[in-house]
Formats: C-alpha cells, sequence, structure tokens
C-alpha cells in the first residue's frame, strides 16, 4: 500500500503530517511518499536579474529540501516506516500530484484543505478542488478542525 502526503510547509501541511502519522505508524507493508510540489521556474523568473535566478532556484530548492527532511524525522519519530521524499513539478500543483500519484500507483493521498500563504507561488488548497476530482485514488482532505485530533509538528516555523 502507498500513501501520498504533500507538504507545502503550511500549517494544513504539518496536519496532513500528523494525519499520516495516525493512519500510517506502526503499519507493515506501506510506504509513505512525501512530495512537495515545486512550481515551473520560469514562471517565478519574472522581474528576477539574471545571476538572481540560480540564487532564487537555490533557495526553493534548499526550502524544499528542508521541509522534506522535516517530514521524514517527524514520521519516523512517530513509528512510521518506509518513509520516501520527492521534489515534484508540473504545470500546476494539481497535475504535479495527480501525476505522481497516477505513476506511483498509491492507495491514499492526504492533503491539506488550505495551503500556504498567497505570497508562496504553489498553492496546494487552492489546488484541492482539482485535486479530489481527478485524483485516481482516496483523497484524505486535512482540515482545521483536525488539529483537535491530532498534534501537529509545527515543520513551518
Amino acid at each position: 500500500m502507498k500513501v501520498v502526503v504533500a507538504i507545502d510547509g503550511s500549517k494544513y501541511s504539518d496536519m496532513c503530517l500528523a494525519a499520516a502519522s495516525f493512519l500510517c505508524k506502526d503499519r507493515e507493508n506501506l510506504e509513505v511518499h512525501l512530495v512537495n510540489v515545486q512550481a515551473h521556474f520560469s514562471d517565478l523568473e519574472v522581474g528576477l536579474l539574471p545571476g538572481d535566478r540560480d540564487t532564487a532556484r537555490d533557495e526553493f530548492t534548499q526550502r524544499a529540501e528542508n521541509l522534506l527532511r522535516g517530514g521524514i524525522a517527524y514520521l519516523e519519530q512517530q513509528g512510521v516506516k518506509n518513509v520516501k521524499a520527492r521534489i515534484i513539478k508540473g504545470p500546476s500543483p494539481a497535475e504535479a500530484i495527480v501525476d505522481y500519484v497516477e505513476q506511483e500507483k498509491a492507495n491514499l493521498l492526504v492533503i491539506g484543505a488550505r495551503g500556504a500563504s498567497e505570497g508562496a507561488r504553489f498553492l496546494l488548497g487552492a489546488e484541492a478542488p482539482r485535486i479530489v476530482k481527478y485524483s485516481p485514488c482516496c483523497v484524505y482532505i486535512v482540515k482545521e478542525s483536525c488539529m483537535e485530533f491530532c498534534a501537529a509538528p509545527n515543520l513551518a516555523s
């Protein structure tokens, strides 16, 4: 069984990790795939000077890698085994996630009802309806009321 958890650094993303921990800890024969969607960088380059492009690209990648490392550490600490992580790209976050779920033949996708702040270019929450519509597997949507259900790790800080 494969569970894909999409994270973007928002508080909903942290709650997705907590929900995944609750659903997946101490389970055998289960793979958990953490994914972070990066926008096509050409979409972000508008207005950047040529020398700033590489720096900005590196900063986005470093942030994503740190976020994924923190997610892996949290899930492993909670007793979740066999956690993998990957930065994915696509024309939109919804397409990137749905394509990844299809490619991996995932059984469950965990996403937040909302995503990162509007200043971020990868608004996962705004993509939730499209992801639900096109996902080939079940989608578990984490809402703010889930905070009462399980403690979130607060990786965004």
